[in-house]
């Protein structure tokens, strides 16, 4: 099916609205009903493009982690270090992530309460995350920062980067502590390059 640019702007504007509800009252809270009404549109026209609110639910944190990862994976180019590609990728993906953290909290509550929501969404983020952390090793091995000997690491390396990533991130989201955010993150990746560092 080809989808005009009308379409996609009828989408886009779906996915907006329902963020700002999402936002205020929750998945649980806002209905299909809320969505169609503060767009001034009918329900049917929401029906025309999803299945149901968890569908847009789904759509508008894919479109949220699609931005976040961007924009820190961007900055990550720009560094010239391997260790500063990491940090930066960190830094810049969790002040992303600040900026949205009222839809990061109604995630993380929802997540909770229910098990299916967002698996296989998180999956192919971390998926890409994963894969970038695997390039910036890459990078240091070769232009020598890193050791050559995690070389053989580098399937299970990057996994175990991303999960301490994730882990900081919800530490700081979980008990609000941005104050001295960048100097944890400095003592967090100093530590963990520490190790396989030349």
């Amino acid at each position: 099916m080809i989808v005009t640019q009308k379409e996609e702007i009828v989408k886009d504007d779906i996915l907006k609205e329902a963020q700002k509800l999402f936002q205020q009252f929750g998945l649980k809270k806002t209905t299909m009903e809320d969505i169609a009404r503060s767009m001034g549109k009918g329900k049917s026209t929401l029906y025309y493009y999803y299945c149901s609110k968890e569908e847009i639910f789904d759509a508008v944190i894919s479109k949220e982690m699609t931005e976040v990862f961007n924009e820190a994976k961007d900055a990550a180019e720009k560094a010239q270090s391997a260790e500063d590609k990491l940090r930066v990728f960190t830094i810049t993906k969790i002040k992303a992530l600040q900026k949205k953290s009222n839809l990061y909290r109604v995630v993380r509550g929802e997540m909770q309460e229910n098990n299916r929501c967002m698996k296989h969404v998180h999956r192919e983020y971390d998926q890409q995350e994963i894969k970038l952390v695997k390039n910036i090793l890459s990078f240091g091995i070769k232009t020598g920062e890193f050791s050559n000997a995690i070389k053989k690491d580098l399937d299970i390396l990057p996994s175990v980067v991303v999960s301490s990533l994730r882990g900081l991130e919800f530490d700081l989201f979980a008990g609000n502590k941005y104050p001295k955010l960048e100097t944890r993150i400095d003592s967090i990746v100093s530590i963990m390059v520490k190790g396989i560092k030349k």
